[in-house]
């Protein structure tokens, strides 16, 4: 009698037990192998990411961090919970913290060492949307998506510090060993590779082409195991997209290509994330609506898949099973984060194992040496990430982040006046006569009294519950406040009582904002504007005693990130396409019907600000400003441009001199020149 053979022919009749009967089209154990049965765990809702570590299990989910009990692996039991954590996405846990990132509500660290009362540490501000997540030493490493990778220094967990950018595609997931940092660049494709030894000056050493948008992955040995999908808008005949790519990087300067395996094409709108982990002859990866797979990779160049699993529908209505989002493996178990409906236990006896982590030398953060700040400008440095102005006679008034709401003085130097810590990130202000309205993150909307020597005195909030709000316009006469929410809605508050707002118009659109996308300035007498990215500008008439949508300028659903709108004399100058174009207030007619102005040799991106003679745009990805003589309109110059190091938010003119908001470089005045 053949042993081994009578032992998997058991195995696989026992996974086999209770098959599902919600596998999507395209599943069978016929080409994926058996499927595996996932039970759902009381205690946990929707879930986004697990993480194991020892005998505990921790989960997060819609702003709830949980900590389980897994002595038994297959019966977690819930021990304590942490709530309020916005929208959490990636964890990894390192050394009694865990550190979650939630797309626009930054990166969180909790202290876990008391697994029945975990406590928050600290909050950190992060450049960008953060996602993916980890940790080496005394760095953290997160995916900020187009913004790429930033490094952070948490050696003090409960002061965390910004040290540096490494500018990728789209990066999306990130994980690291002896220096190297490795990164799922999403749209681009690509595995990519930085050399992170120094961190204040890291860069890419190598990259590889990916079968499908890049990812998660894992490490083991030489090998880099990226796992793939389909962009949620992606065109079903391509062909490609979900599966698992085996890299070698013994030479991480050149990654050599092994095998791959593919899983079923699957085109959803949106929770399109993928992961994997390995463990043992096997790696597990997560594909979100495909469900999991496990695929055995002992024979390296020719990886299989042997089993599967799909988590319920998300609700009675709905037969389409929840999508997966993270994973994480124990002894004979997989456990699987439901994005909708919990956390589950999928059983895996011989297929799954806990990850042994190998051995890591992290890299060494040296102390600053470059000190003198950039000779091109004045520079102000508030201890937080200024992420946007607006000047008022000689006063900046700067949003910064975690630092709170600064009055700086400008001149030939730049010197504080007052200081207002804010309820939460201060992200966006706004000024109209002697009020100051800022948008307060998770804090809601601040209105404040400007004082006579600059002190600002809360005179009303407007806090809407599990939304953050982003950006604000409110130009005089001041009655009316546009605010933007979340990722894709805006709404109009009245402020005739302040103490009072009342919210009195919302409008959600198809389209993603990133900063800046409200114009400040009130158009024609009676417009508040915001530049939608797929819809182009909206026009919200405020001229009445209740404010009306009349509709957009619209772009044929084009994206565009990072162009934007502001207002020039009595006209909408709009950055599109590479070119410049001028919109009567109101004017409905198709972005592409509209005369363009082009600047040979150049292709115009970026948020457009303008005192009438230069037009400034800022590239905040990109760490780019470009200036341009506009004194003839129709024949517009290039004058300058800078790099920075920080993130530039819209810029301001002040005394012909260019302000720049540069994120965690601080508020920079350009020194006097002749342009």
């Amino acid at each position: 009698m053949n042993i081994p053979r009578l032992k998997f022919a058991l195995l696989i009749c026992l996974l086999v037990i209770a098959t599902p009967k919600f596998l999507p089209a395209g599943h069978s154990s016929d080409t994926f192998g058996p499927a595996l049965t996932p039970h759902r765990v009381d205690g946990v809702d929707a879930c986004q990411a697990v993480a194991v570590a020892g005998n505990r299990l921790y989960a997060t989910g819609r702003g709830t961090f949980h900590v389980l009990d897994i002595t038994r692996p297959e019966k977690p039991v819930p021990l304590g919970e942490l709530s309020g954590l916005g929208n959490t996405r990636q964890l990894f846990i390192k050394d009694n913290i865990a550190y979650i990132t939630a797309r626009q509500d930054g990166l969180w660290l909790v202290d876990i060492s008391d697994a029945n009362k975990p406590q928050l540490l600290s909050h950190y501000d992060t450049v960008e949307m953060a996602t993916g997540i980890c940790v080496s030493g005394s760095l953290a490493f997160v995916a900020t998506r187009q913004y790429g990778v930033e490094i952070i220094d948490v050696s003090d967990p409960r002061a965390p510090q910004h040290v540096s950018m490494l500018k990728t595609g789209e990066a999306q997931s990130c994980w690291f060993r002896d220096g190297l940092l490795y990164i799922g660049d999403w749209a681009p494709r690509k595995l990519v590779i930085a050399d992170v030894r120094n961190p204040r000056q890291p860069a890419i050493i190598g990259e590889a082409p990916l079968d499908g948008y890049g990812d998660g992955g894992c490490l083991r040995g030489n090998y880099c195991f990226a796992a793939t999908g389909h962009h949620s808008r992606a065109n079903p005949k391509d062909g490609k997209g979900h599966g698992l790519e085996i890299f070698n990087v013994a030479d991480p300067k050149q990654p050599t290509f092994v095998s791959r395996v593919k899983f079923p094409a699957s085109y959803h709108i949106s929770n399109d994330m993928w992961t994997a982990r390995v463990a043992g002859d096997h790696c597990v990866v997560a594909d979100t609506w495909n469900g999991l797979f496990v695929v055995n990779i002992h024979d390296i160049k020719q990886p299989r898949i042997v089993a599967h699993a799909v988590l319920p529908p998300k609700s009675k209505s709905d037969s389409t099973p929840d999508p997966v989002g993270g994973i994480a493996l124990g002894q004979g178990v997989i456990y699987a984060a439901g994005i909708f409906t919990g956390l589950y236990v999928v059983p895996a006896p011989g297929l799954a194992s806990p990850v042994v982590r190998e051995e890591d030398r992290a890299p060494e953060l040296k102390a600053n040496q470059d000190q003198a700040g950039d000779p091109r400008f004045l520079t102000y440095q508030p201890g937080g990430q200024v992420r946007s102005a607006t000047v008022v006679g000689d006063i900046a008034w700067a949003a910064c982040g975690s630092a709170g709401i600064h009055a700086v003085q400008l001149g030939n130097t730049l010197e504080p006046v007052s200081v207002t810590p804010g309820k939460g990130e201060v992200m966006h202000l706004a000024v109209s006569g002697s009020r100051l309205y800022a948008a307060e993150n998770d804090a809601g909307l601040a209105i404040y009294d400007i004082g006579p020597d600059l002190k600002l005195t809360e005179i009303g909030r407007l806090k809407l519950k599990g939304r953050n709000i982003k950006q604000v316009a409110c130009p005089a006469p001041g009655r009316f406040v546009l605010y933007h929410w979340g990722s894709s809605a805006v709404e109009i508050a009245d402020l005739q009582d302040p103490a009072h707002p009342k919210v009195v118009l919302h409008d959600s659109q198809v389209g993603l904002f990133y900063g800046d996308q409200l114009v400040p300035e009130l158009l024609g007498g009676r417009y508040l504007v915001a530049h939608w990215h797929r819809s182009g500008p909206a026009w919200y008439d405020v001229s009445g005693e209740k404010p009306v949508h009349q509709g957009n300028t619209p772009d044929e659903r084009l994206y565009s990130f990072s162009d934007g709108a502001c207002v020039l004399g009595d006209k909408l100058l709009l950055i599109k396409r590479g070119k410049l174009q001028l919109l009567d207030p109101g004017d409905q007619r198709e972005v592409s019907q509209l005369p363009a102005i082009a600047v040979p040799g150049h292709y115009l991106r970026g948020r457009p600000t303008t005192n009438g003679k230069q037009l400034a745009l800022s590239r905040r990805p990109d760490q780019h400003v470009e200036l341009f003589d506009i004194t003839d309109l129709q024949h517009p110059k290039p004058v300058g441009e800078y790099d920075l190091t920080g993130h530039p938010g819209a810029c301001r003119f002040w005394n012909n001199q260019l302000l720049i908001p540069a994120g965690y470089q601080g508020l920079l005045l350009e020194r006097k020149m002749e342009r």
